[in-house]
């Protein structure tokens, strides 16, 4: 498959009055034309500014100060913003968490649907409005015409993400970043959401980056995932191998709290202690207060990200000696 994206030692930092603030540390990957790969980790673990980051996002105090982001061959952190408002919407599309606050409440669901198209594909008032009306129609909303003319209030959560998504989709990108895409949402509008999702890219050989800390969407969605730690890519493989041979003891923890249907438990295993301040982190392994092996190579000395079998990086010491050439 030919490579879409690909993502080289990313560094965004935060400028503030107490210093710099390594937010995402040397971040690596790359995503194909038509995968879907996951961002997983702990709400801190620099997940959404990646995303942010790739999308040209990064509002003041952030800045991408080292790394490349390359986009059909095309370095994003070099556009100018005319070439990046461009490349927004109609190449590179995003949901954003939170549809209510990604939506205008002062103006109407068409209005803001039609103005998208209107922008990236110059079509007429009426144009705009007939392919608006049949976008939301193909997200699966009913009386899509009354909708059209409806305000973002006045919606269910489910259906402002169907209208995210009917505007992420609208003008067919090659790469939609979905940030917790289902995180607001009851359990069966989650399955309607990612089903919806699923189809859409499926028939546009739309390529997905998924960011989310659930592990169930991760087992159902994607084809790659990235497990990411304190600003880092601590794991990178594919989803099988995630799920039957983890090797990072975070990917491990994360695992072992995720319930399963087939085992009954009093309670479920956590992983110790939280995710550190990017302005106070640990020196060696990020991981290493919270890791039950640390050693203590790995309080005084951080380990590469590096290839302990054919397409699974990890970022450990655990697994110096397990190094293959790929």
């Amino acid at each position: 498959m030919l490579t879409l994206l690909e993502v080289n030692n990313l560094k965004t930092h935060f400028f503030t009055e107490n210093g710099v603030i390594p937010s995402v540390n040397g971040v690596s990957f790359e995503i194909k034309k038509g995968e879907t790969i996951a961002v997983v980790g702990e709400s801190g673990c620099g997940k959404s500014v990646t995303s942010l980051s790739i999308m040209g996002l990064v509002g003041s105090p952030g800045k991408i100060v080292d790394g490349e982001i390359l986009f059909e061959g095309r370095d994003i952190t070099k556009l100018s913003k005319r070439e990046l408002r461009k490349l927004r919407g109609n190449e590179i599309a995003m949901i954003f968490q939170e549809p209510l606050t990604s939506l205008n409440p002062l103006f109407t669901v068409g209005n803001q649907l039609s103005e998208s198209i209107k922008l990236h594909q110059g079509l007429s008032k009426q144009d705009a409005k007939v392919k608006s009306i049949e976008m939301l129609q193909k997200v699966g909303i009913p009386r899509a015409d009354k909708v059209y003319s409806s305000y973002p209030h006045s919606l269910s959560g489910g259906m402002r993400q169907r209208v995210m998504i009917a505007m992420a989709l609208s003008c067919n990108p090659k790469l939609l970043i979905a940030d917790e895409p289902t995180t607001a949402l009851d359990v069966t509008i989650q399955a309607q959401i990612l089903e919806l999702m699923r189809n859409l890219t499926r028939e546009n050989d739309t390529s997905i980056m998924l960011i989310t800390h659930d592990l169930g969407v991760v087992a159902e969605m994607v084809d790659t995932v990235i497990v990411m730690y304190a600003g880092q890519v601590v794991e990178h493989t594919d989803v099988y191998t995630l799920f039957h041979n983890p090797k990072h003891p975070y990917t491990k923890g994360l695992l072992d709290s995720t319930p399963k249907i087939h085992e009954r438990k009093d309670e479920l295993q956590s992983i110790e202690g939280t995710v550190p301040s990017p302005a106070n982190m640990p020196v060696g392994c990020k991981f290493n207060p919270r890791c039950p092996f640390a050693t203590e190579k790995c309080v005084t000395q951080e380990p590469e990200l590096t290839d302990v079998e054919k397409n699974h990086k990890v970022r450990c010491w655990l697994y110096e000696e397990e190094e293959v050439a790929v």
